[in-house]
């Protein structure tokens, strides 16, 4: 049986859980100088993308994208990986969303994207690692229940 986690209260923090805070340190290390050159130029020339790459997408520029990586990948992980130091109760939610969220941001860039790196593998495994361990934090603390029987 697990207890209640209250919005406001502190949520144990186990010690598996302590594995996100670099993770999410590193991501957002990695996405907020790219998600701010790709707002202050959209057409990907400053990263030395090739501006055909985005124009075929849904996008049209680097602008959303951008928009996207400092906000969601840098700035919303470096948020998640402050209330996890200090025990916040929606850390493991953002632990796992945002986990899942850098899951189907690299593999959104493997779909669209003609040209593949080392850095998309390891971001992906990232992605999983966050997710796996929002998971099993909002499990442990009685978050998330899953059905019985």
């Amino acid at each position: 049986m697990h207890a209640v986690v209250r919005p406001g209260a502190k949520v144990d923090r186990p010690a598996y859980a302590l594995v996100a805070i670099p993770l999410e340190l590193f991501t957002a290390i990695g996405a907020i100088p790219v998600g701010i050159a790709f707002i202050t130029d959209p057409s990907g020339a400053s990263m030395g993308l090739p501006r055909g790459w985005i124009e075929a997408t849904m996008f049209g520029s680097y602008l959303v994208p951008g928009l996207y990586l400092l906000l969601m990948n840098g700035v919303g992980m470096l948020l998640t990986a402050g209330l996890t130091v200090i025990r916040h109760w929606a850390a493991p939610w953002l632990t796992g969303v945002l986990g899942a969220g850098l899951v189907v941001w690299i593999l959104v860039q493997l779909l669209v994207m003609p040209e593949t790196s080392l850095l998309q593998a390891l971001f992906l495994a990232t992605g999983v690692a966050l997710a796996a361990i929002g998971f099993a934090w909002l499990t442990q603390t009685g978050q998330l229940r899953l059905r019985e029987g």
